[in-house]
């Protein structure tokens, strides 16, 4: 059975590649209690996957968040978690995440995409690529996303 990510897209629709990351709570009691959750990011590696994941979240009319990022970017490993941390905050949101340096379909998907700096964040609603923040700025991603949504 296909995972299901908001915005109608299945991961077996995006080549099957799915990265539910473990999340966990921070807060006053986080020394005492770890409350673990489940987020789903949707690893994307081609420019026929994200094609996909847009046009269904078109339909829904949900946003999708995509990550740019690299296995050598210093910051992009800073902002990881907290990015995985934001698809279980906000479950009407799709969220992707392309490793340019995966493969060389991926990184012809970021040179396509116009990505010179790691990490960046592309923001598409309604089939159009609406807002985008560089560099390692989770708030003002979060920012991005609420003034979208």
């Amino acid at each position: 059975m296909a995972a299901f990510i908001p915005g109608g897209v299945t991961a077996a629709a995006v080549g099957g590649r799915r990265r539910p990351a473990l999340c966990t709570s921070r807060g006053a009691t986080a020394a005492r209690t770890r409350v673990e959750t489940r987020c789903l990011v949707v690893d994307v590696g081609s420019a026929e996957q994200l094609q996909v994941v847009i046009d269904s979240a078109s339909e829904a009319n949900a946003l999708v968040v995509i990550d740019y990022s690299t296995t050598w970017c210093g910051p992009c490993k800073v902002v990881a978690p907290k990015y995985d941390a934001l698809s279980d905050e906000h479950p009407s949101v799709v969220f992707c995440k392309v490793m340019g340096d995966a493969d060389a379909d991926s990184s012809a998907l970021m040179k396509r995409e116009g990505i010179r700096a790691v990490p960046a964040f592309h923001f598409w609603k309604g089939g159009e690529r609406v807002d985008e923040v560089t560099g390692a700025k989770i708030d003002d991603v979060v920012a991005t996303m609420k003034e979208l949504m």
